[in-house]
């Protein structure tokens, strides 16, 4: 008997959640039979998505830094190189001295957390010297264009950005050589004649530790890659500088004894900047240049590269229903005929946010991992933006931005997408930056094959 009502019940949950749904049958909709429990279904809302530019921003200070030189099929050509100051020595001389022999001097960089492109691509990159002075303190955006010196401090062949990896080098502690092994790092080789050269031991020691004077004669470094020498589809690596580990490390010995010494000039990621350029192809750039225009698919990429404009113009429609958002989810996939078959990585994740009626960033409720001022209702890190290979889609929770828009609690509708960072994983970021590197190709609202939408599940207040 207990087996009769058992069925019974199961038959009358299933007949409660056929009914509650608008279209039971779910013709043309990617989405969970379990998730009809949530009630009617509102899936036919227009969603407005357009492709536009992302700001130019100060990157000082930031987490890490893009290098490198990608030629997306789709997309365009992007390139990123990375400049910065080499701080004096806080103690002791800065000169080498006239009669050292240097045994090697290097420019370490520690790798970040993030590398888009073609893994086995080889990577010539190269060190020059800055035309002008870096100037200390100054926050340089991140579309700034650079002046060298042609001439090649040094350069060295990278046939894969080994970014995970540790490292043995041979260093020096306690007037000891020592092997260790430190944190993955791009080690770049310099020209010894050409470092002493610069750090001149003829030069009288007092006015070289002026600091004026120290500036204006190292000026500074730039780090880039050789893009004449790049083949095929190329990458991009970010470089997370540590001050107390990044820099230029010389390695020399004097007359006087046959042990090794080292002089280590240091980088602050206060005095270090990205510059990113961008060429679009002519799909982008028609977007860009036609912003009321409705396009089958949008772009999103990194660093400072493009976002994705999404605006609701039917939902207001909606207010006077007095609905109850149960769950509304935003369901993006990729446009896997746009994307082509010769390059067809997207990002690992993006991210979503809004703009307050200043025009100033911040996220959705949802989304809000603000520390002390978030969102109650926010879904922390399962608000989504995750990269789903296997239906190659992306799917971000909106419940509570689509109710309090329905409740006119937030007046604009107009919200953005981007690619977020590994090194932003504890966080649902909001905040323009250049910690990512990667891009995604998205179906539109109008995309036949890869449709972009926003399901609703709701029910009535009264």
């Amino acid at each position: 008997m207990k087996y009769y009502f058992r069925d019974l019940l199961t038959m009358l949950i299933g007949l409660f959640i056929l009914s509650g749904c608008d279209n039971p049958s779910k013709v043309g909709l990617d989405v969970d039979p379990g998730d009809q429990i949530y009630g009617s279904l509102i899936d036919t809302l227009q969603i407005r998505a357009i492709t536009i530019k992302e700001d130019s921003i100060s990157t000082r200070n930031a987490a890490q830094l893009p290098l490198g030189y990608l030629k997306d099929p789709v997309i365009g050509e992007s390139s990123a190189d990375i400049q910065f100051a080499l701080q004096n020595l806080t103690t002791g001389d800065s000169r080498i001295p006239t009669n050292a022999n240097i045994d090697s001097a290097i420019m370490v960089v520690s790798y970040g957390q993030d590398f888009f492109g073609d893994s086995l691509a080889s990577t010539t990159v190269e060190v020059k010297q800055l035309s002008t002075p870096y100037e200390i303190g100054k926050d340089y955006p991140s579309n700034a264009t650079w002046s060298v010196d042609p001439e090649l401090f040094g350069s060295k062949t990278v046939s894969r950005f080994a970014y995970r990896d540790s490292v043995k080098i041979n260093t020096i502690i306690d007037s000891k050589d020592t092997t260790l092994r430190v944190a993955p790092q791009l080690r770049l080789p310099l020209d010894a004649n050409k470092i002493k050269l610069l750090f001149d031991g003829n030069i009288d020691s007092t006015k070289f530790a002026d600091h004026d004077f120290y500036h204006k004669r190292v000026k500074g470094f730039q780090i880039s890659v050789n893009k004449a020498a790049q083949a095929g589809v190329g990458n991009l690596i970010h470089l997370a500088i540590n001050t107390e580990q990044n820099g230029l490390f010389v390695y020399y010995k004097t007359p006087d004894t046959t042990a090794q010494k080292i002089k280590f000039y240091p980088i602050s990621t206060t005095n270090a900047s990205a510059a990113v350029a961008h060429t679009y192809s002519a799909e982008v750039q028609a977007q860009l240049d036609n912003p009321t225009g409705d396009f089958e698919t949008v772009y999103t990429q990194s660093p400072a590269g493009l976002r994705v404009k999404l605006s609701l113009p039917t939902l207001s429609y909606l207010k006077s229903s007095e609905l109850i958002i149960n769950k509304a989810e935003l369901v993006i996939y990729t446009d896997e005929e746009a994307t082509g078959t010769s390059f067809t990585k997207q990002a690992p994740r993006l991210t979503l946010y809004r703009e307050d009626i200043a025009g100033k960033r911040t996220p959705v409720p949802d989304g809000d991992t603000r520390a002390n001022i978030s969102d109650p209702r926010s879904f922390g890190l399962s608000f989504g933006g995750k990269y789903d290979k296997e239906k190659k889609r992306y799917v971000f929770a909106l419940t509570s931005y689509i109710q309090d828009l329905l409740l006119s609690k937030i007046d604009n509708s107009t919200f953005y997408i981007a690619p977020a960072s590994n090194a932003e994983a504890t966080i649902v970021p909001y905040l323009p930056s250049v910690n990512a590197g990667s891009r995604a190709i998205l179906g539109s609202n109008s995309n036949t094959n890869y449709k972009m939408k926003l399901n609703v599940y709701y029910s009535q207040s009264k």
